[in-house]
């Protein structure tokens, strides 16, 4: 029977798309829980600092079959970037003069890489995987994995600007809007995915992980935060903060933000992911809010001083 440790690391796993870096999951887990998920065969040493569930299908395996390399959001979780939705299919781009036959759980993309798109001739580079992510998933997927290579140093957002601006007309429009946008200081997918949200919406100026210092808790990093209305976002889910421990030190942080005169707004995955327009609503209201409560502020405060014997 699994144990508890053990389960979770699995389930880790299963949500990172079946692979992950021993560091990650040492971190989350413990070193203990991954030893054990080892020693039972639950989990596979697939190379050096990287581990990954013995079922999970092997990406590079279905690309040789077909005579591809693995690209797209399936590259991506080979580089070890997660992304926000996971495939249900091997994403492998293939010559455009292949056969249009796929295999099962295969999805083909026709396309002619360079040698510098490849890498071992097995994989999209970093580069490429991330402008074909970006140039053909919805924008909150495809700045979710911007912002993982990014975050990674595996990608450089001048790189990633200059290759979306001379990409291929199909999808270019939206790749130039999602590098412009991509930041790695996001934390991880989820957090990507309410900032796209908030930008979609033209909700407010939003930037991730900015460090604000207060009383009594030191400095604490937000989500998301606009310094200028004191506003910040926090992305709230199992996935991410689903100990105990985890949830009582994110409630001393909304205290403290609160206590240094922040509004916090928290946002569940359920509710990012199914209905971004409400999320843009709700933040765009509290925008309202804020910008009203200072034009009013100002308006007094003028009156004040216009006043006859002042």
């Amino acid at each position: 029977m699994t144990d508890g440790g053990v389960a979770a690391l699995l389930d880790d796993l299963a949500r990172r798309g079946g692979t992950a870096t021993a560091g990650a999951l040492r971190a989350r887990h413990g070193r203990a829980a991954l030893d054990r998920a080892v020693a039972g065969g639950e989990v596979c040493r697939l190379a050096y600092g990287v581990y990954g569930l013995p079922a999970a299908p092997s990406p590079l395996l279905a690309a040789a079959g077909v005579r591809g390399v693995v690209s797209h959001a399936s590259a991506a979780r080979l580089w070890l970037v997660d992304p926000l939705v996971r495939e249900q299919e091997v994403s492998v781009t293939v010559p455009p003069t292949a056969s249009r036959r796929s295999a099962p759980g295969v999805r083909l993309h026709w396309s002619t890489l360079r040698p510098d798109d490849v890498v071992d001739g097995r994989v999209t580079s970093p580069l490429r995987t991330t402008l074909d992510c970006v140039r053909s998933l919805p924008f909150a997927e495809g700045l979710a994995v911007a912002d993982g290579f990014l975050r990674r140093g595996l990608v450089t957002r001048g790189d990633l600007v200059a290759a979306a601006v001379v990409s291929p007309a199909r999808g270019r429009a939206r790749a130039t809007t999602v590098a412009a946008a991509a930041d790695g200081r996001s934390a991880n997918p989820f957090e990507s995915a309410l900032r796209a949200a908030v930008l979609e919406g033209g909700a407010g100026d939003f930037v991730p992980q900015v460090e604000v210092r207060t009383p009594g808790h030191g400095w604490v990093r937000p989500d998301l935060v606009d310094l200028g209305r004191r506003l910040a976002l926090e992305a709230d889910s199992l996935a991410w903060h689903g100990s105990r421990s985890a949830l009582a030190a994110d409630c001393r942080r909304y205290n403290a933000l609160v206590a240094t005169g922040f509004l916090v707004l928290r946002f569940p995955w359920e509710l990012v992911m199914s209905d971004p327009a409400r999320v843009a609503a709700d933040v765009r209201a509290v925008v309202d809010l804020v910008d009203g409560r200072r034009a009013r502020d100002s308006r007094s405060w003028s009156e004040v001083r216009r006043a006859p014997g002042r």
